[in-house]
């Protein structure tokens, strides 16, 4: 924690919660936040860069916001991510270092406008987009999602799945399927 030093020496912060903690404990940080019998639906995209234009769309964007409950987040996934090989792990995109996040959540299970509006958000950053997703911070997607966020690391992944998940068990997930077809994987 000594890397820290310099940014607790800055000031007073107003929560300091950096510390070692259980994987489950971290995992259940921000389940108050969305409790039972709430709605939600998310929808993501990272971006190369934050242009003006592109912060703007989103400050309009979450204006639009209209449930109390919904969030706009802004993360930054640059710096020691941005530094690790594409084809180290999973994550293809270390070049994309900032994610927008549209968080709908809502109460009544009649009013779609929530979703509507996550919808909407991802697709007025489209332009500004570097095309990729993070899988965990989207709703049901198809296989053009999957193959975006996964990029050149598609094959290698889907090679993994077949040796390991060929049954393709552990498929209620953005999937990678085992039979990936090498031409598939490569487009």
């Amino acid at each position: 924690m000594r890397v820290l030093e310099p940014l607790r020496g800055f000031g007073t912060p107003v929560l300091d919660a950096i510390q070692p903690m259980p994987f489950p404990a971290m995992q259940s940080l921000l389940t108050p936040a969305f409790p039972d019998g709430s709605h939600n639906y998310w929808k993501s995209t990272m971006q190369r860069e934050l242009s003006d234009e592109a912060i703007d769309a989103i400050v309009e964007h979450g204006n639009r916001m209209t449930s109390p409950l919904s969030a706009l987040v802004v993360e930054y996934y640059g710096g020691a991510a941005g530094r690790v090989a594409r084809d180290a792990t999973a994550f293809a995109h270390r070049d994309l270092p900032w994610d927008i996040l549209f968080i709908a959540q809502w109460s009544d299970p009649a009013d779609t406008s929530h979703r509507t509006w996550a919808r909407a958000g991802e697709e007025l950053l489209r332009p500004y987009a570097g095309g990729g997703h993070i899988l965990s911070l989207l709703g049901e997607e198809g296989d053009e999602v999957v193959h975006a966020t996964f990029g050149t690391n598609l094959a290698m992944l889907a090679e993994v799945k077949r040796k390991y998940d060929p049954e393709n068990f552990f498929r209620v997930n953005q999937n990678v399927r085992p039979g990936l077809a090498q031409s598939e994987a490569a487009g």
